[in-house]
């Protein structure tokens, strides 16, 4: 199938790498130049405008930014489109701008999927784990696509416009209490009763991934960070950043009165980190986000491979 990309970044780029290999045509646009160098490396036809990539196909994928830069890319895309063209929003976008999105579209024959993409770094080897919401028909037709995006068992239709995005705000609301619980745990292990015997949380991340209740890709990922930093995190300066979708979780749970203190705190010390500049917890987030998201890490001078352990 042909498939049109709008936004060549880290999972613009793995998504149309992905889709290249299995035999699709896909056409890309970015503003970024060594974005599209990147993806024409990687077999993708670049176009230099929004205007021939929608003459170009009747299927668009956005990998943008949240917010405006959805509604301006669409309001430039539109006049270009055809009825029966497919639109799919594969960011974080809220849901109830989804909704209004589809709605509008749906004005000129136009669908719309909301489509919560997880994965990070990873998925463009592993595949990505897509949920997508809106239009039945629509999720139909381009099904092949979408299997050859995701992983294995790790594609969804969830429901009606916007049911897409608010499961991903959700899985994002979870990641922030995991993430957090997690880094937690790991700084006790550093700084508690055993801090003088210096416990190598390198090893206890890797026993931990074999047989423990609380193994997951997450903890995968410690053991890499132990290994690829030490376990002082010295340099790193913990404030963590966030994206909107937590927040927005907790505004939801509050909006129907649903207690959900673990992200809510999860939160909370994010804002905090941002005041104070963190501790090793919060370093040990930024740390994590970076492995499996390729977020920026600020650092107080450039890293070492593997600190004092």
């Amino acid at each position: 199938m042909k498939v049109g990309i709008v936004g060549l970044g880290r999972m613009g780029n793995g998504i149309a790498q992905r889709l290249v290999e299995r035999g699709h045509e896909v056409i890309g646009y970015d503003v970024n130049r060594e974005s599209l160098k990147e993806a024409h490396k990687v077999g993708v036809q670049t176009v230099a405008s929004l205007e021939e990539l929608a003459f170009a196909t009747r299927v668009i994928w956005l990998m943008v930014p949240v917010g405006k830069i959805v509604d301006d890319t669409i309001g430039q895309l539109l006049p270009h489109m055809k009825g029966g063209d497919i639109v799919v929003d594969g960011g974080n976008s809220k849901f109830a701008d989804s909704i209004r999105r589809a709605q509008m579209l749906a004005t000129q024959d136009i669908a719309f999927l909301d489509c919560g993409t997880s994965g990070g770094l990873a998925g463009r080897d592993m595949g990505y784990c897509l949920m997508v919401g809106g239009d039945e028909a629509a999720y139909t037709k381009i099904h092949s696509v979408l299997v050859d995006i995701a992983a294995p068992g790790g594609l969804g239709h969830i429901g009606p416009s916007g049911s897409g995005h608010y499961v991903k705000m959700v899985h994002n609301g979870i990641e922030y209490g995991l993430l957090q619980a997690y880094a937690e745990g790991f700084q006790l292990m550093r700084q508690g009763s055993f801090k003088d015997s210096v416990i190598n949380l390198e090893q206890v991340a890797g026993i931990w991934q074999n047989g423990s209740i609380i193994r997951s890709f997450l903890v995968d990922l410690s053991k890499d960070v132990f290994e690829k930093y030490g376990q002082n995190f010295t340099d790193v300066v913990g404030k963590i950043a966030e994206g909107g979708t937590g927040r927005w979780t907790v505004e939801d749970a509050q909006e129907h009165d649903i207690p959900v203190p673990v992200i809510e705190e999860s939160l909370k010390v994010r804002e905090w980190s941002r005041e104070t500049g963190g501790n090793y917890a919060t370093k040990m987030v930024q740390l994590l986000r970076e492995a499996f998201g390729g977020h920026l890490v600020e650092w107080k001078k450039e890293p070492k491979k593997q600190d004092e352990v």
